[in-house]
Formats: structure tokens, C-alpha cells, sequence
């Protein structure tokens, strides 16, 4: 049997190698698209493509991840996590892209809930009585390592690879793709090595899976809306999506706007991408001592790092007005993921403090449901605002989500003291 203190270490491995692959992309991203000639409301269709597939397919894979197995459903997956960047490598039209978003989708859907769902059903197997922050906290930490430190090269290769033509098949900012597959596969291959499972029939019978994942959808679906928490951190976590997906979309963007060009945007929002997601881990890190500060309650520290957050957002609208230029965009930039960083880790110890076992992985995929519709609106409507109105009244409508964010994790912590888990109904809800 693995023990408590091994899952933890494979765990940390896991993500930080699965989020590396993502980082090495993320700087040249959005510059991808503009060097191909795909306009802003364009691109922002593409994203609204990639999330609302998520949004689609976030509970039937959760679901056939509590059917399937959490290891089975990583590698399938992991497949998709490295034929992504490939196609996005070679794209040069825009339903090019469209099939790499489909691609990206189906192994984001796969891949959001099964490696921390493993985690601690390996852990509490071990231990029922172990602790989850500290290792919870410590994933979401190396997950935004492996960001930034991949982020940092991922910014820096279309320099190294200057002397390609912007209008080859391959270009400068290119490059990080090719290198973000080859890490995906690698992945790929530590996945299947590591993820240790309880033994399941070597002979799955499909049609039998896949027949329980409507029940275990509607299960998942039903525990979620009737536990008052769930509910709230389902919202918290949608409002969170549409202004990370306004982070990831506008500041590349203006970025290159304010610098020149988008090689020195590309090298400059990879440094600052990878301070910003180093700021994270060091926040996330820090959220059991932040805890211990007066003993102040997790979703309250939470609440409080979110809506701190928001004044960042605001930051960077001034600055998009032509207040402080560069230099207060990226301070801001960096300022909002750092503030963020503990209230991730919190807010999902306490949705698994909340659930069992038999429904870990569904809610996990409940919660990125909710992110990945709040990323939907905000791909779709902030995009359109941001093109229409300028990139001023994008920054302010994610400040006014992420301060709703606040209120609701406030509001969560105060029910979760008040009102018992869900669990105490699993059987009535079945």
C-alpha cells in the first residue's frame, strides 16, 4: 500500500510535470493566434469554444472518473494534453485552432478532478485521520511552479528561435508548442507509472461505465446543490474563472501594446507569467500558516486574499487608461495572482471535507464546471467589451466578478461553521 507521506510526493511530481507542459505554451498562447492573423472577437470565440466544451463534457468525465478509475481517465487524457500543442503548432487558419481547442478541451475535462481526487482517496486509505491542507496546499503550490518556471522558457524560446520566418510553418512563437508536447508526453509516460490504483477488473465492460455516469452526474449534481457551501464555492470558483480568464486573454495583449511588438510582449509576459504563478505557489504555500494567524477560519482567510485581489484588477484598468503605464500593469499583474494564491487551496479542502469517496471526482468536476462556464461568459463577453469599449471596462467588469467572489467565500465560511455536510444526506439524495 502507498503510504500517506508517498502519495504526497507523487502527487507533487504529477502536478507539477502535467502543469509545466501548460506553461510552456501559456506566454505565446494568445500571440499564436495574432501572428496566424486571427482578430481579438475571433479569438475570443475560440476560447468560448475551448470553455464551453469543458462546460460540457466537465461532468460526464467526473462522472467516468468515479466509474472508470482516476489513473485510467488521467492517461486518456494525457493523450489529448500532448496532441494539442502539436496541432496548435502547425495551425494557420482558424478551425485550426478550433480542433487544438477541442483537443485541449476533452483532456482538460479528463484531467481536472482525477490526480487530486487519487490523492486523497490514497491518502485518507492510508491515514483516515491525515490531514489534507498541507498537501493540498503544497499541489496548488508546485502546479504554479511548474507554470511559471515552464512560463520563463516558454517566453524566452521565440528569442532563441528569432532567425525563423513569422509566416513559416514553424515560427518563433511556435517553438513552445513543439517543446510543450514533448513535456506532455513525459507526463504522459510518469502518470502511468505512478498512479497506483486499488485492482479493478482488467476487462472494464464500457457499456456498464458508461450506463452509471448519468446517475453519477445526477448524484454529484443533487449533492451539490444540496449542501449550501458546495454551492456558494461552485459560484466563488465560476466568478474566479471569468477573471482569470480576463488575466489570460487581455495581458498578453496589452503587454505587446505597451512594449512594441509581440516577441518583446511574448518575453515579457513570460517573465512576468512566471512571477506571477511563482507569487501564487508562495501564497498557496502559505495558507496553512495564514490559517493559524489568529486562527482565523480558511475561508475567511480566502475571502479576504480575493477581495484583495480585486483592488489589483482595478490596478491594471488604471492602467489601461494610461495610468502608470507598464510599470503599474505589471505590478498589478503580478499583485493579483499572488493575493489569490492561498484562497484556491482552501476553498477545495473545504469541498473535500464535505465529500466522500464514491463522489470525490464529480464534484471535483462540479467545482470546474463552475470555472470553466465563468471563463465561457468571460471569453465571449469581456473579449467583445474589451475589443468594442477598450481593454478599461474588461479590467473593471473582472474587478466587480472577482469582489463577488469575495462576498460568497465570506458567505461560505460563515455556513460551513453553521450548517453540517452534505454526507449526512448522501443517502437520501441516493
Amino acid at each position: 500500500m502507498i503510504t500517506a507521506v508517498q502519495a504526497q510526493r507523487r502527487y507533487l511530481l504529477l502536478t507539477g510535470l502535467r502543469w509545466s507542459a501548460t506553461g510552456l505554451i501559456l506566454p505565446v498562447q494568445v500571440l499564436l493566434y495574432a501572428v496566424r492573423g486571427i482578430d481579438l472577437p475571433t479569438i475570443g470565440l475560440l476560447m468560448a469554444l475551448y470553455s464551453g466544451l469543458v462546460v460540457v463534457l466537465e461532468l460526464p468525465t467526473g462522472g467516468l472518473a468515479d466509474q472508470l478509475g482516476r489513473r485510467r481517465t488521467m492517461l486518456i487524457a494525457s493523450v489529448f494534453l500532448v496532441t494539442t500543442p502539436l496541432i496548435a503548432a502547425f495551425a494557420q487558419v482558424w478551425w485550426h485552432f478550433a480542433v487544438a481547442a477541442v483537443s485541449s478541451a476533452i483532456g482538460r475535462a479528463l484531467g481536472s478532478g482525477p490526480v487530486e481526487a487519487w490523492y486523497v482517496d490514497t491518502v485518507r486509505a492510508a491515514d483516515p485521520t491525515a490531514p489534507l491542507r498541507r498537501g493540498i496546499s503544497w499541489g496548488w503550490a508546485v502546479e504554479c511552479v511548474g507554470l511559471g518556471g515552464a512560463a520563463i522558457v516558454g517566453g524566452a524560446i521565440p528569442q532563441a528561435f528569432r532567425g525563423l520566418p513569422d509566416d513559416g510553418l514553424i515560427t518563433p512563437i511556435s517553438v513552445p508548442a513543439l517543446a510543450a508536447a514533448g513535456v506532455a508526453a513525459v507526463s504522459l509516460a510518469a502518470h502511468a507509472a505512478l498512479m497506483k490504483e486499488p485492482p479493478r477488473p482488467a476487462a472494464v465492460n464500457l457499456r456498464a461505465v458508461f450506463r452509471a455516469v448519468p446517475a453519477q452526474i445526477s448524484f454529484g449534481v443533487r449533492l451539490a446543490a444540496a449542501d449550501p457551501v458546495i454551492r456558494l464555492l461552485v459560484l466563488r470558483t465560476a466568478a474566479f474563472g471569468l477573471a482569470i480568464n480576463t488575466l489570460e486573454t487581455l495581458s498578453p495583449l496589452q503587454f505587446a501594446n505597451l512594449l512594441g511588438g509581440a516577441e518583446r510582449g511574448a518575453a515579457a509576459y513570460g517573465l512576468l507569467a512566471a512571477g506571477a504563478f511563482l507569487g501564487t505557489a508562495a501564497g498557496a504555500a502559505s495558507a496553512p500558516a495564514l490559517c493559524r494567524v489568529g486562527r482565523s477560519a480558511p475561508l475567511s482567510v480566502a475571502a479576504v486574499c480575493t477581495g484583495l485581489s480585486t483592488v489589483a484588477l482595478g490596478a491594471i484598468a488604471l492602467a489601461a487608461a494610461g495610468i502608470g503605464g507598464f510599470a503599474l500593469a505589471a505590478v498589478a499583474y503580478l499583485g493579483a495572482y499572488v493575493l489569490s494564491g492561498p484562497s484556491g487551496p482552501l476553498a477545495a479542502e473545504a469541498l473535500h471535507e464535505r465529500v466522500s469517496e464514491r463522489e470525490r471526482a464529480t464534484l471535483v468536476s462540479v467545482m470546474s464546471l463552475g470555472q470553466q462556464l465563468g471563463g465561457f461568459v468571460g471569453a465571449l463577453a469581456i473579449s467583445r467589451l474589451a475589443a468594442s469599449a477598450g481593454y478599461v471596462y474588461g479590467w473593471l467588469a473582472a474587478a466587480v466578478a472577482l469582489a463577488g467572489a469575495a462576498f460568497v467565500t465570506l458567505r461560505a465560511g460563515r455556513l460551513g461553521r453553521a450548517v453540517p455536510g452534505a454526507l449526512s444526506t448522501v443517502s437520501t439524495l441516493r
